[in-house]
C-alpha cells in the first residue's frame, strides 16, 4: 500500500498513531485508509474515496509524484481549533 505523507487542516502537524481503516485520537489527530480516484500532480490535488466519503485534498506537487488512481493510501488529518464563531 502506497502512503500518502500527511494531510493536515493546518500545517504539516505531526502524525500519532498508526494506519487502519480509520483511526481518532482526542487531539484532533485523524487518519483513515482510501482509494486514490484523480490525481494532478503538477497543482498538487488528489481525489480520494474511503469509506467516510470522499475528499479532495492538497499537497505540494512534488508529495504526488508517485501517486497514481488507483493506488491505496493512508492519509492523516489534524485539526486545531484557532477562534470561535461569534
Amino acid at each position: 500500500m502506497k502512503t500518502l505523507a500527511l494531510a493536515t487542516l493546518l500545517a504539516f502537524a505531526p502524525l500519532v498513531g498508526t494506519a487502519s481503516a480509520q483511526t481518532a485520537s482526542t487531539d484532533g489527530v485523524h487518519t483513515m485508509d482510501g482509494q486514490v480516484t484523480k490525481v494532478d500532480a503538477k497543482k498538487g490535488w488528489v481525489d480520494v474515496k474511503t469509506p467516510e466519503g470522499r475528499m479532495k485534498l492538497h499537497f505540494p506537487p512534488p508529495a504526488l509524484d508517485n501517486v497514481k488512481v488507483g493506488d491505496s493510501i493512508t492519509v492523516g488529518l489534524g485539526m486545531k481549533k484557532i477562534s470561535s464563531a461569534k
